[in-house]
């Protein structure tokens, strides 16, 4: 019974979607959805499951193996008698084949987790419409939030996409003109001077001139970021300044 229902696949014990569909009487694309309802709602499942292929009359369509805790996650709603005993022969099966190895964790499907990015970035730029919408603040602002939101949510590191939201949207970032305000620099008009906080921050050692543009020093580095960005055709660098710069400006 056991080798029916559970194989080894790079030694890993697992079954596979349809042939848990088979033995519990419900339709394959019920299955998979089930399945992608766990790993959205689940981040931590991923390690459970492996999206693969199986071939049928000439043509592609997805599945899923899955080991002892992905089927376990699976079937935990699946209720009656026959669901029961199935259950159990599944329990056996695994029992007596995982005597006879020493069980991995599944890696997780690249191909997947690609996927799963491009569906979490998709679901921020939705969910940072809503919170622009619902809560009035700058689209900015509401990017940073669905950000960590969505990526938490997902289980996916959306630190590399900060880089791509202007100063204003990150809380804690600073530019020469928002230092100036915090700090009361103006000029003579009684506005804000980035100049000279320009001109302050590179007397303290902690940025410098490379091809026409301002960069963090080594000193630097422990109070700014060099962010890139792209504004009328021409890209480059800019620095945004951490709060605790504030402290060594006063």
């Amino acid at each position: 019974m056991s080798n029916s229902l559970v194989e080894v696949s790079n030694n890993q014990i697992v079954t596979d979607s349809r042939r848990v569909a088979e033995v519990f009487g419900k339709e394959h694309k019920n299955v998979l959805r089930s399945i992608s309802e766990i790993l959205v709602a689940q981040k931590s499942a991923t390690k459970f499951f492996y999206e693969t292929e199986h071939e049928y009359r000439g043509q592609k369509f997805p599945m899923y193996l899955m080991n002892r805790d992905g089927f376990s996650l699976l079937v935990m709603g699946f209720n009656g008698k026959k669901a029961l005993e199935w259950k159990v022969k599944y329990i056996e099966a695994f029992n007596e084949m995982e005597k006879q190895l020493t069980v991995p964790k599944l890696a997780p499907n690249p191909h997947y987790r690609t996927r799963l990015i491009k569906t979490a970035v998709k679901d921020i730029g939705g969910t940072a419409d809503a919170i622009a919408e619902v809560f009035g603040v700058k689209k900015g602002m509401a990017t940073a939030a669905a950000m960590k939101m969505v990526g938490e949510a997902y289980g996916i590191d959306t630190e590399p996409l900060r880089t791509l939201l202007p100063a204003e949207s990150t809380p804690g970032l600073l530019t020469p003109t928002s230092i100036a305000k915090a700090l009361g620099i103006v000029n003579g008009k009684g506005t804000p001077d980035p100049a000279a906080v320009n001109r302050k921050l590179t007397e303290l050692g902690l940025q410098h001139r490379v091809n026409g543009q301002w960069t963090l020093t080594e000193k630097g580095r422990a109070y700014g970021e060099n962010k890139p960005f792209t504004r009328n055709g021409h890209s480059g660098y800019v620095i945004n300044w951490h709060e605790s710069v504030l402290e060594v400006m006063k």
